[in-house]
């Protein structure tokens, strides 16, 4: 199974305060982390890394649930090994009969952190410090 890597070199922990949340926001991040809880995707963390959490409204009306990794991304050591390109990609289809997507619910949620780094996964909010699991 594939681990996802989060390679920050020597970098320092960053560490960001939780943002200011309106009281209905506030009581839906709440109901929102209480559910990513109880689903087993994130535990209490007590490590040095913090990120600020984002509620994005859906076109459904719903609450997707996002963590800003901003700051986090701009530390982060890119891989160097380059992606296919889209032409051979697609030279490589022709002739194909059968095709097929998948559509994973909550997909960024799908891939595991290799251990050593799931502290740096860390996000506040009212409530404490969590970490993806």
């Amino acid at each position: 199974m594939t681990q996802h890597r989060i390679n920050t070199g020597n970098h320092p922990p960053i560490k960001q305060y939780p943002r200011r949340l309106s009281l209905a926001t506030k009581e839906e991040a709440e109901r929102l982390v209480k559910k990513i809880v109880d689903s087993g995707i994130i535990e209490e963390s007590s490590g040095p890394w913090a990120s600020p959490i984002v509620l994005v409204k859906k076109k459904d009306v719903s609450t997707r649930f996002c963590v800003d990794y901003r700051k986090l991304n701009e530390i982060t050591i890119k891989d160097s090994y380059p992606l296919l390109r889209i032409d051979d990609t697609l030279d490589a289809l022709n002739g194909s009969q059968w095709f097929s997507t998948s559509d994973l619910k909550s997909g960024y949620w799908q891939v595991e952190i290799q251990p050593e780094d799931k502290e740096k996964t860390a996000f506040t909010t009212v409530q404490g410090l969590w970490k993806f699991r």
